[in-house]
């Protein structure tokens, strides 16, 4: 699964974000935003793009110096914010349609 996380948050590109809901379902597991969060744990070994997934409505959900992190990066991409919040009819990255993965119990 968490394999299958990674390679959606690879698709987002720079200056676009996306909610760890729209991640999941991307990877085929709706409902999976936890999970997310916890394939992005250590992303920066990996050089994922992490700080490019935020909570729903576009806030970021880290705490303390991750989340100032996350915004200087997303600002460093070109990434506006409205208060604590991204803009995301302007900055959401949509994901083509999936199919859904069953999950296994």
């Amino acid at each position: 699964m968490f394999d299958a996380v990674r390679a959606q948050v690879r698709r987002i590109p720079r200056g676009k974000v996306a909610t760890y809901g729209e991640v999941a379902r991307a990877a085929g597991f709706p409902g999976a935003s936890r999970q997310v969060a916890w394939a992005l744990r250590g992303a920066q070994i990996r050089g994922l793009p992490w700080h490019r997934v935020v909570g729903a409505g576009g806030r970021i959900l880290l705490p303390g110096e991750a989340a100032f992190e996350q915004r200087l990066r997303l600002q460093n991409e070109g990434v506006e914010f409205k208060g604590n919040c991204i803009q995301m009819e302007k900055y959401e990255f949509r994901f083509a349609a999936t199919k859904s993965r069953k999950r296994k119990v």
